[in-house]
């Protein structure tokens, strides 16, 4: 696992004490970093948490306060892989910048040959425990982008739920996983979305990776 930042809570104590540090002493640049909590959490990638703690490590550094950057190694923020996509509207990585780029349909031979890929080998893609509670059923949508999916209504799937994404983001990044591990496997043809249907009704997944719930 890879140290990115300190949780919200203790890096609000953090940035609280180094500003109340740079009151007392003239310091370069005259305020410390602001941390990246509350919308700033939500609405920036590991990449950038972990930028912005560098910045704040190394102004502590450089106005002669070090051990106010001291925190508890339970108190960190760790991944084990970083990410660096670009955060959308609702806190996910929605849309991803060649999202936006138009894409040629394939072949029907071509899509033939992926969702081949997928129903025999859709154990090993998704994990044994996702590819028991799930199958592949059809490629969708006008640029066959969208991948729907049978799901067990009876089994949770470790990022939250077949219409919603858990509260946890180490959680909701399973979802990233899950549809990166489909990409792998048919590349280079790529699906946007993710539908999932439980008792034959698609809960459908947002562009990206965050799953909405159906609207009927």
């Amino acid at each position: 696992m890879m140290r990115i930042c300190p949780n919200p809570m203790p890096w609000h104590d953090v940035f609280e004490r180094l500003t109340a540090y740079a009151q007392r002493h003239q310091c370069v640049p005259s305020v410390p970093p602001s941390p990246l909590i509350l919308a700033g959490w939500a609405y920036s990638n590991d990449t950038e948490k972990l930028r912005r703690w560098e910045e704040t490590v190394t102004w502590a550094t450089r106005n002669g306060c070090p051990d106010f950057v001291a925190v508890l190694d339970e108190d960190f923020y760790c991944v084990d892989e970083p990410t660096s996509y670009t955060v959308g509207p609702l806190g996910g990585p929605m849309y991803r910048p060649w999202d936006f780029e138009a894409k040629e349909r394939p072949s029907p031979e071509q899509l033939a040959a992926h969702f081949t890929t997928l129903m025999s080998r859709w154990q090993e893609i998704v994990g044994p425990e996702l590819g028991r509670a799930t199958r592949p059923l059809a490629f969708s949508g006008v640029k066959v982008r969208r991948l729907l999916v049978q799901a067990d209504a009876a089994v949770s799937p470790p990022w939250g739920g077949w219409s919603h994404l858990s509260a946890v983001e180490s959680e909701r990044r399973l979802f990233t996983r899950f549809r990166a591990s489909v990409n792998r496997a048919i590349a280079p043809q790529e699906v946007d979305h993710v539908d999932f249907i439980t008792g034959g009704h698609a809960e459908h997944g947002a562009p990206g990776d965050s799953p909405q719930t159906a609207r009927p």
